[in-house]
């Protein structure tokens, strides 16, 4: 019985606690109407979304919640993106035709900013171009944000994953939130690097998110959903993270290689391009997520009690989020090589080379930020 294994025991142990807590503790959107009609902009930036922005505009027209409006940025759009957005056909929808971003400006970064500069809404709903919501989301986001009293929520979606990899890989960002962030108590205070946001909806109060300096504030931002959550933390006021798994859901990427593709030009940003704390962390999730396996293997008592924790961990999670059963009893090794791969394929792209790579652009990684 090493000291290692006991310590490892033990983290599963808080985690399958903390799990338990945060799952029970984080508000669930709930169907309810606002006590006054807020005006709501949705702005969506598209660039080459072809595969899904007919779906996501027409969810978002579909909304029983009147006063608002929805500005899609076509960021340049190389596919039919722009014949999509034309053939729809609703005053309410505004189409605003990018230009390209200007030095020192990251391509969505920029056209969020050209869509808040046409909106005239009270409330501004940030929300990605793959993104469905169902139609009263909108309205019971206006009524979440307005009863809580908070600056911004971000809403936390159903992950759509079909295939073995994507059921295999995209759990990794509900763990890590649900099992490894204090959620409970992120709600509860106004630490920016506790700020959670996120693509699938970030609704905030206009006023503040112009007092706080916007998108303009946000111009090399990698993660900027994330990034305007701690920004408004930073200016002093609340935010919120909200379970809105039964009205919005997002199929994020399709196959491993858009996995791997994604999260390739931000996973070595979160550690801000740090290689002491990137190799920490490796070597950290070696040890916690994959040791225990290891070790099972020569019959280590510990090892074994472990993994079951991992499971159960797991199961909890899962079965809360409706993501598939028999992943949470067995994909846990797999998941966290791949998120490992991911890592040193960011630090050699992002960090060693010095590029950042999406949606056709290439950036100087230099120049960015988390």
């Amino acid at each position: 019985m090493s000291v290692l294994s006991i310590i490892i025991l033990v983290m599963w142990l808080l985690t399958l606690l903390r799990t338990i807590v945060n799952l029970a503790v984080v508000p669930r959107l709930r169907v309810r109407a606002p006590e006054r009609a807020w005006r709501v902009s949705v702005i969506v930036p598209a660039r080459d979304e072809e595969r899904t922005i007919g779906r996501t505009v027409q969810a978002l027209l579909a909304q029983t919640y009147e006063p608002i409006e929805i500005i899609v940025v076509n960021d340049r759009s190389q596919d039919a993106t722009g014949a999509i957005l034309d053939a729809l056909r609703d005053p309410r929808l505004v189409v605003i035709n990018g230009v390209e971003p200007p030095e020192g400006w990251l391509g969505k970064p920029w056209a969020l900013h050209q869509g808040s500069g046409r909106a005239s809404g009270e409330l501004l709903l940030f929300v990605d171009a793959d993104v469905i919501y169902e139609p009263e989301a909108v309205g019971a986001a206006v009524a979440q944000l307005e009863s809580r009293d908070v600056s911004l929520i971000a809403l936390f979606p159903r992950m759509v994953m079909h295939g073995f990899w994507e059921h295999v890989v995209m759990p990794n960002l509900a763990v890590f939130a649900f099992s490894f962030l204090p959620l409970w108590a992120a709600n509860r205070i106004r630490i920016p690097l506790l700020a959670v946001g996120g693509g699938p909806g970030n609704l905030v109060r206009r006023a503040d998110y112009d007092a706080a300096g916007g998108h303009e504030a946000l111009r090399d931002a990698v993660v900027d959903d994330v990034g305007l959550a701690r920004l408004m933390r930073r200016g002093g006021w609340r935010t919120e993270v909200v379970r809105a798994d039964e009205h919005v859901s997002v199929r994020m990427y399709h196959g491993l290689g858009e996995i791997v593709e994604g999260f390739t030009k931000n996973a070595f940003a979160v550690f801000h391009y740090s290689y002491p704390l990137a190799i920490t962390f490796f070597l950290l999730a070696l040890v916690f997520h994959l040791l225990p396996f290891a070790l099972a293997l020569t019959g280590d008592t510990l090892a074994l009690v472990t993994i079951a924790l991992i499971a159960l961990t797991r199961l909890v999670l899962f079965s809360a989020l409706r993501y598939r059963l028999d992943n949470a009893l067995l994909g846990h090794p797999l998941m966290i090589g791949t998120w490992c791969w991911i890592l040193v394929r960011s630090v050699w792209t992002t960090g060693i080379r010095r590029q950042l790579h999406w949606r056709g652009r290439v950036y100087d990684a230099r120049g960015t930020r988390f």
